[in-house]
């Protein structure tokens, strides 16, 4: 693939950040889109885009440190010699900012459920962008596979190069992309826009949509599976579970 999109005087544009800028800018476009609908004020608005913007980052590199084998040391690879683009986790960026978010609104007595509607929105757009910067970085790859449609990694600068050099493998970036877009148009066209659900509904659709792409997508998935506890699933297949259902629980007592 192309890890490094371009380079400018000795400098490597890389397409994983250049991707995750794209992807937070769909993502904040359909927030921004969606203030009338959250009947929130302008003032709100950037506030919470600044909650969320601070909980995406951090809580992918906090949930990744935590939860995945790459420890600690996966935040501190950029400051490392080679530059490596430090990993994270899907599931802390979009819970971390969603707490963020909920906190905001109890303290200044706004109506979360629409809020996280736009949330679960937003992020499940920006996701499918994102996803398409891990297919040229190399990153989030897939296990070894006889399809057709598989992929081969050449590129020293990917990831997978490092493990699965000259193996074909699953594209699971492109599984996850055209899934999350799906979900997105799915929810919005179906749901939100429509109002076939009362505030609060097109979050838990979207987050059990994802939760279960997410789980099957994971068996076929090449890279760092997480620290497990139970029956031999990954951190991010129990992350889900739990997701689907807290979710859901949470729904069912509005």
């Amino acid at each position: 693939m192309r890890p490094v999109l371009f380079s400018v005087m000795g400098f490597n544009v890389f397409a994983a950040p250049i991707f995750a800028g794209l992807s937070s800018l769909a993502g904040f476009l359909y927030f921004r889109a969606s203030v009338n609908r959250m009947k929130l004020s302008l003032d709100d608005l950037w506030n919470l885009v600044f909650l969320i913007a601070v909980g995406v980052v951090g809580g992918a590199l906090l949930f990744y440190a935590i939860f995945y084998n790459g420890g600690l040391a996966n935040n501190l690879s950029f400051f490392a010699k080679t530059k490596r683009i430090p990993g994270g986790s899907f599931w802390g960026s979009f819970w971390t900012p969603f707490a963020f978010a909920y906190i905001y609104c109890r303290v200044k007595q706004i109506d979360f459920k629409r809020v996280a509607d736009s949330i679960g929105l937003s992020a499940v757009l920006a996701l499918a962008i994102m996803r398409i910067g891990c297919f040229l970085n190399g990153c989030c790859y897939g296990a070894p596979t006889t399809l057709r449609w598989g992929v081969r990694y050449t590129d020293p600068h990917c990831s997978s190069y490092r493990f699965l050099s000259g193996k074909t493998l699953h594209p699971t970036q492109l599984y996850e992309s055209l899934g999350s877009l799906a979900i997105f148009f799915l929810v919005y066209f179906v749901f939100v826009k429509k109002e076939r659900l009362k505030p609060g509904g097109a979050f838990v659709v979207a987050v059990v949509l994802y939760s279960i792409l997410r789980f099957a997508v994971d068996f076929i998935r090449g890279g760092d599976a997480g620290i497990s506890w139970a029956w031999q699933l990954t951190t991010a297949q129990l992350i889900s579970i739990a997701s689907a259902a807290g979710s859901l629980l949470w729904y069912r007592r509005l």
